[in-house]
């Protein structure tokens, strides 16, 4: 008797652990599932990011307190378009995703770089102008899929420039908003950023020194979320404007069609960013 009412307590404690184990599993999901429609429903998506060059996160998104937004540096964006347009992935965001940015104060940014170094590296260094003209923030040189520290700014209007190549422009524009401020944004709630790949599978994957990548719309639709990555929108375009080029779309971008990506992440920002390295350095661009 003794032995059966063990057995019967043993059950009963076995049999609440699981349904609250169940409950909490449960929960979790659906609060991160959640959170990644209100994402989707206040960021600004792909259409949108392209149509007008233009993101703003809004101080009303739950998740914005400490967000850091990934300012990203595109392919070829060390060409100029009014002498190389042809050679730009394309004329929409041709040097930072997004070209404007609206953020609430508190908000950081950091910019990442998918300039491809082949045959030539392209690094960059952005200063963070404000309207009178004073550098009030520059990276350190970025390498081929470096980012640079995330960095909150005061309300105001801003421009990013790059140091060397002084028509790669954006305006960051940091509204006022009600909201407390860490003094960490490596611990960041969230992070959200572009990110361009070709559409289709190209023919060619192999870089000058001919190593392989395999990066592609479908390829990253796998990638992002298998690296903790939400895509919120996409949206797919065509660039090809090269008058004297074979497919009409310059080379090194291996494609004419290509598709902007909209990302979030509630990781830590050192693991969001050694993980969109890895990604950046699979896709096809040289």
């Amino acid at each position: 008797m003794y032995n059966d009412n063990n057995n019967l307590l043993f059950k009963i404690a076995f049999t609440i652990i699981g349904v609250w184990l169940l409950t909490l599993s449960v929960g979790q999901g659906w609060n991160n599932a959640y959170s990644q429609t209100i994402e989707t429903n206040v960021i600004s998506n792909a259409e949108s990011v392209f149509k007008s060059e233009s993101m703003t996160l809004p101080s009303s998104l739950p998740a914005a307190e400490n967000a850091i937004v990934m300012v990203y540096i595109p392919n070829e964006a060390h060409e100029s378009l009014d002498d190389e347009r042809h050679k730009l992935i394309t004329d929409h965001n041709p040097y930072f995703i997004p070209t404007n940015l609206i953020i609430p104060h508190g908000t950081a940014i950091s910019f990442i770089n998918a300039d491809a170094p082949w045959d030539t590296p392209n690094p960059h260094t952005i200063y963070i102008k404000d309207s009178s003209g004073e550098t009030v923030y520059s990276t350190k040189v970025l390498q081929y899929t470096n980012s640079s520290e995330p960095k909150i700014l005061d309300v105001g209007k801003y421009t990013m420039i790059d140091s060397e190549n002084e028509f790669m422009k954006g305006i960051i524009t940091v509204t006022t908003a009600q909201k407390p401020i860490s003094s960490s944004s490596s611990s960041s709630s969230l992070i959200v950023g572009g990110f361009y790949t070709p559409t289709n599978q190209v023919e060619n994957k192999e870089d000058n020194d001919g190593a392989f990548h395999p990066g592609w719309l479908n390829y990253y639709k796998e990638e992002f979320p298998k690296n903790g990555f939400n895509i919120l929108s996409e949206y797919n375009f065509n660039y090809a404007i090269c008058d004297y080029c074979p497919a009409g779309y310059w080379p090194d971008n291996k494609a004419g069609d290509h598709t902007l990506i909209i990302y979030s992440t509630n990781q830590p920002f050192s693991v969001a960013v050694d993980k969109l390295e890895k990604m950046i350095k699979d896709n096809v661009y040289i």
